[in-house]
């Protein structure tokens, strides 16, 4: 198996839900490819840091009461120091794991800022949507359609700002408008949320 494959083989075998499994983190691999394409950047450090950024949060690595950001950093320093992964690149990946939330700093290296930019836009537009209604009745924050609303809205007032470079704030700009589209629609068809 070549070290892409186990890396996908990991996340399989991990628990993850689908809205945090191994296609969010293709989504993110991707989107973060695409936002940076002028850019030239170790695609190695990239993909890694891809595939393992949520390993913290996958149910067979998970602790209670400890961030999913830094547990999936313990995580990817032990899974790569066993796979025998280039210590030279392994600072760069466990820069772009530990901050790739919303509520962290950019990360050092562009390979960190693009994974972080990556992984606030999937929450966002019509992709960010159908994971949050995917998490409902899965995910102790999102409990009911309510909760996801809420939370869709909260994203996409807040998420916006979080992201730092041109291309991925025009991105941000259009998956919010798809946000409030949604939203708009969903209060107009239910009586302004009662019918939900």
């Amino acid at each position: 198996m070549d070290f892409r494959e186990e890396l996908i083989h990991i996340v399989d075998k991990s628990g993850a839900h689908p809205a945090w499994g191994v296609k969010h983190c293709y989504r993110v691999y991707h989107l973060a490819k695409e936002l940076s394409n002028h850019l030239t950047l170790d695609d190695e450090v990239l993909y890694t840091a891809a595939l393992l950024h949520d390993t913290g949060k996958y149910p067979v690595y998970a602790l209670k009461n400890i961030d999913h950001a830094l547990r999936s950093k313990g995580v990817t320093t032990n899974l790569l120091q066993q796979m025998m992964f280039s210590p030279t690149k392994l600072p760069m990946i466990l820069d772009a794991v530990e901050n790739h939330m919303y509520y962290s700093e950019p990360g050092r290296s562009d390979e960190a800022v693009y994974i972080r930019e990556s992984d606030i836009l999937d929450n966002l537009g019509n992709i960010g949507l159908m994971r949050l209604f995917s998490l409902v009745g899965q995910d102790e924050l999102i409990q009911t359609p309510e909760n996801a609303l809420d939370r869709a809205r909260l994203f996409a007032d807040a998420l916006p700002d979080k992201v730092s470079t041109k291309a991925g704030k025009r991105l941000a700009v259009k998956r919010r408008e798809e946000t409030l589209r949604f939203l708009a629609g969903i209060k107009r068809q239910t009586s302004e949320y009662a019918w939900i």
